[in-house]
């Protein structure tokens, strides 16, 4: 007798592709914020395509902006108040990460629809940092604030307007209306650079800059006393710590999974004679 074997299918999804945009704060920390203060964010967008590895993992590739600027003013510290530098820059990054989730995620599911998260990879980015002076604002590397301009001088050479960093992420998401996923994320990034905010060293002789003591860059090099302050930017001693700045994009993101059907799943057989 013929048999007719009956499959009956179970209708599965993929969850691969997911595009996001992202809106929040930059945050920066170095030698004009050495108190971890955020007393100065400025705004940071980006967008994002996220290639989602099973359950737990994804890959993704983001370009993010960013404003990261500080005011010696402000800080806490009387030696930095009396420096009075201050800075502006914007951050243009793209990077690349991989992101592992702690609890299965599955957009799917009414079970497995949030999980904590973390993330790290590495990016490159590029910034101009800039300050204001008499109501004009200024590029500074251009102008070798720190003796960059004669390196046979100063010993000090220009530094570029491009840097890597390594980006330590951590975040909440959740799924909702099935496609849609929102996150909660704040990710420090470690540079490689000392000069996001155009200052790193000691302050130079005046013959190592455009313009000498008279010019833009001798004025822009030693503002400490512009508020009829003491004048403390003597040739070799210290304008900043040397230590590699960092920056933080903080924000809230939403992004939009591409669901593609997979071929049926056999869930059992019925025989019939």
């Amino acid at each position: 007798m013929p048999f007719l074997v009956l499959f009956i299918g179970t209708t599965v999804f993929a969850q691969i592709d997911e595009f996001g945009i992202t809106g929040g704060i930059t945050n920066y920390f170095g030698d004009l914020n050495t108190k971890a203060s955020f007393k100065q964010v400025g705004p940071s967008a980006a967008a994002f395509y996220r290639y989602n590895i099973g359950y737990r993992g994804a890959w993704r590739n983001s370009f993010s902006w960013g404003v990261a600027q500080f005011n010696d003013a402000t800080n806490k510290d009387a030696w930095n108040q009396q420096r009075n530098l201050s800075f502006k820059t914007d951050i243009f990054e793209v990077s690349s990460m991989i992101e592992f989730n702690f609890l299965k995620y599955d957009k799917e599911s009414k079970k497995h629809w949030f999980t904590p998260y973390i993330a790290t990879g590495l990016a490159i980015f590029f910034f101009n940092p800039k300050a204001q002076y008499n109501g004009k604002w200024y590029y500074l590397q251009p102008l070798g604030t720190e003796g960059q301009n004669d390196p046979s001088y100063s010993g000090v050479k220009k530094y570029h307007l491009y840097s890597f960093a390594i980006p330590f992420v951590g975040g909440f998401k959740f799924s909702f209306a099935r496609y849609w996923n929102l996150c909660i994320e704040g990710g420090l990034r470690q540079t490689f650079t000392k000069y996001l905010d155009d200052v790193s060293g000691k302050y130079p002789s005046y013959p190592s800059l455009p313009g000498g003591s008279t010019g833009i860059a001798a004025a822009l090099s030693d503002r400490s006393a512009e508020n009829g302050g003491e004048k403390i930017g003597k040739a070799g001693y210290q304008r900043g710590d040397g230590t590699l700045d960092k920056y933080l994009f903080g924000g809230i993101t939403l992004s939009y999974t591409i669901m593609k059907q997979r071929c049926p799943t056999v869930s059992g057989p019925n025989t019939y004679r």
